[in-house]
């Protein structure tokens, strides 16, 4: 079967959202989303439902793009926004519904290989992507694959100090007291020191910001002025021209289940 004209799903379970799209001839053909569950019991309850709305006889797998840290068998182990979901065998059962072959990578390390493929046409040798969600977190698409080692499945940026005003939504008494200008300078100030530090210590070539709280709004008045204080300091030290912009892909991690479907294509064969 020619890559191109396979037919897959593609799920992007988040914390706070899960999108699930079926591909035909490299494109979506249908998109549905829903809340994600609090309990995986209730995400099965709903996905059963929801995917019935999906031609299944020509897809050959399906790709997920999952939040959290994830074991070889699928299993979440840890995750800062859904504990219930941890030790769950949630990929096993879908698989068991759809009777299909699952295969799984963290959510920003697809986005990253979505974004590098149906954004950048990977025109660049590396690509690091950052993802303000529920977490703030990123992965790097070096020399056309995901930077992965054998004991960690990315790279775990979703324990930096996340910037204030960006990806938390909880606010403390103290911060109330603070003003909203100064809050805003403090924010712009830690995510310029973040895409300093990570400009130097992975030399991505671009390194592309998306995700559900990079809003219009949040561009404006944080991201935009936080890359233009790094790029000031990055055109003075760095020894390599480096671009930092909005991701150009609207659902990068759908792209990149899809893209995970398709490089696994012979393997799937062997084992069909």
């Amino acid at each position: 079967m020619n890559s191109e004209n396979l037919e897959s799903i593609a799920i992007d379970f988040g914390a706070s959202n899960t999108r699930l799209a079926h591909f035909k001839q490299n494109r979506i053909s249908k998109l549905i989303e829903f809340a994600t569950p609090e309990r995986p019991e209730e995400f099965i309850a709903e996905f059963k439902q929801k995917v019935l709305a999906i031609e299944l006889s020509n897809v050959v797998a399906v790709g997920v793009g999952a939040c959290g840290y994830w074991d070889r068998n699928c299993i979440l182990r840890q995750s800062l926004n859904l504990s219930n979901y941890v030790n769950y065998p949630l990929w096993t059962e879908v698989s068991e519904i759809l009777q299909l072959p699952t295969l799984l990578k963290s959510d920003v390390e697809l986005a990253a290989m979505g974004e590098a493929i149906h954004g950048e046409a990977e025109q660049n040798e590396s690509l690091l992507y950052i993802n303000m969600g529920t977490g703030f977190s990123g992965a790097l698409y070096k020399d056309g694959e995901i930077f992965t080692t054998s004991y960690s499945p990315t790279l775990r940026l979703d324990f930096l100090v996340q910037p204030e005003s960006i990806s938390s939504e909880n606010t403390s008494d103290e911060e109330l007291e603070i003003d909203p200008e100064e809050k805003r300078e403090k924010s712009i100030t830690l995510l310029s020191t973040t895409l300093i530090n990570l400009s130097f210590i992975l030399s991505p070539q671009i390194i592309s910001i998306g995700g559900g709280k990079v809003t219009d709004e949040r561009w404006t008045n944080i991201i935009k002025p936080a890359i233009d204080k790094a790029m000031v300091y990055l055109k003075e030290n760095l020894t390599y021209e480096i671009q930092i912009k909005k991701s150009q892909v609207k659902y990068p991690t759908i792209y990149g289940a899809h893209e995970l479907v398709k490089r696994n294509l012979k393997k799937l064969a062997l084992h069909s």
